[in-house]
Parts: C-alpha cells; sequence; structure tokens
C-alpha cells in the first residue's frame, strides 16, 4: 500500500457531479490510487444535479492528500468566498504531489492562490473570469499538462483528464487499458461541443446564460 496514490476529490454544494463523478468512476479502475471524496463537513452536499453526494470525510478527517482534484460548477463563487474552503485548499495543494482540477475547480484553485504561475485549462465559457487571476494562464486546450498542475476543460472533459492523469503516473498502457476497459469511443451525435465547431448564435447564447448564472465571476 506504501505506493499507492491518494486522490482527494473535493465536493460542495451546487457543483456538477460529472466533473467529480465521471474521473472518480475512471480512477476507481486504475490500480495504484485510492479515491476518496471529502468537503466542509461529511453531511450530505446538494450537487446540480438535484441529488445529494455523500463525502467520505469531512475537512476535521480528511487524509493525507497526495493527489487534490477540485471538480467546477456552474457557479463556484460561494467555495471561492469561504475563507475556511480557501485555507484548506491551499494547505492541501502545498503537501499534494499533484493539484488538479476539471471545469471551474481552476477558478476555485486560482482564488486560493496555487495556480500563480501555472497554465490550466477551464470551461471555455469562464475564461472571462480569470481577468482577477493574472498570474493564471487560461490555455484552450481540452486537457493541460504544466507541472504537478493537470487541469481538464469543461465537463466532460474530466474522463480525457482521468486518462492523462493515469499516464503521467502510471504510463500510457494502463491509460490505454483503461480506455479499451471503459469503451471510451467518444462519437457525439452533434458537432457542437466547442465554441470552435458549434454556431455562433449557439455560442452565444451560452455564453449569456453562463452570464446570467454566475454574474458575480465577471464582475
Amino acid at each position: 500500500m506504501s505506493n499507492t496514490l491518494n486522490i482527494g476529490i473535493f465536493l460542495y454544494p451546487g457543483m456538477t457531479m460529472f466533473d467529480a463523478y465521471g474521473p472518480l468512476q475512471l480512477l476507481s479502475f486504475a490500480e495504484g490510487f485510492h479515491c476518496f471524496t471529502f468537503a466542509k463537513t461529511a453531511e450530505p452536499v446538494p450537487c446540480d444535479a438535484g441529488v445529494n453526494l455523500l463525502p467520505n470525510y469531512g475537512f476535521d478527517s480528511c487524509p493525507h492528500i497526495d493527489i487534490l482534484l477540485v471538480a467546477g460548477g456552474g457557479n463556484p463563487h460561494q467555495p471561492m468566498q469561504d475563507a475556511e474552503i480557501q485555507n484548506f485548499l491551499r494547505q492541501a495543494a502545498s503537501k499534494a504531489q499533484y493539484i488538479t482540477s476539471v471545469c471551474t475547480g481552476a477558478l476555485i484553485l486560482a482564488s486560493a492562490g496555487v495556480l500563480d504561475g501555472y497554465q490550466t485549462a477551464c470551461h471555455w465559457a469562464y475564461k472571462a473570469a480569470f481577468q482577477r487571476y493574472p498570474n493564471v494562464t487560461v490555455v484552450d486546450q481540452r486537457v493541460v499538462i504544466d507541472r504537478n498542475h493537470i487541469s481538464g476543460g469543461g465537463i466532460t472533459a474530466g474522463l480525457d483528464f482521468a486518462l492523462t492523469l493515469v499516464a503521467e503516473i502510471k504510463g500510457a498502457a494502463a491509460a490505454n487499458t483503461l480506455q479499451l476497459l471503459l469503451e471510451y469511443d467518444p462519437q457525439p451525435p452533434f458537432n457542437s461541443g466547442s465554441p470552435r465547431s458549434a454556431a455562433p448564435e449557439l455560442v452565444a447564447g451560452v455564453q449569456a446564460e453562463v452570464h446570467k448564472l454566475a454574474a458575480e465571476l465577471f464582475d
């Protein structure tokens, strides 16, 4: 067990479940990782899908984290403003081997000050929210690796992120095996999964909805 790495996945109210549980499901099949969830307390956490998520640990009982994973949400403003959360994430990040994020989880890490000097991926519609974090560079890629920070873009990029993380730590053969085991062979029914391929009016409409949902992030 000494070679097993603890992956701690942070949960908070209003988060997007797939940002966390997509990677969690994939990583749970990988050898050499012990995945668990944690939150401010061990009480159930309501997510934006209308169901409660049950953390394995609260801050007061959370084990050592080797790989910190912060998932995103449509409006991550609350954890970005919560001093207790920010302090815990800073402390966890200072001891972790890898600091990782999916979607707007990068904004939560940026607000904690642990991404200064790093490049990161994030959901395309939230790029403007990083204007208040000039020391963080948002890169328009699905997955970004910058030293010990590995990040995934929008929600579904969490699967690509998880495979990349496995490849970085366990090698490409392990990641390829997992991808085949899970039959991860995306063939989306529409070519609108990126602002580069979607119709301009669709991009504008989604961006407007994001600004409405998380207006505090764009002030």
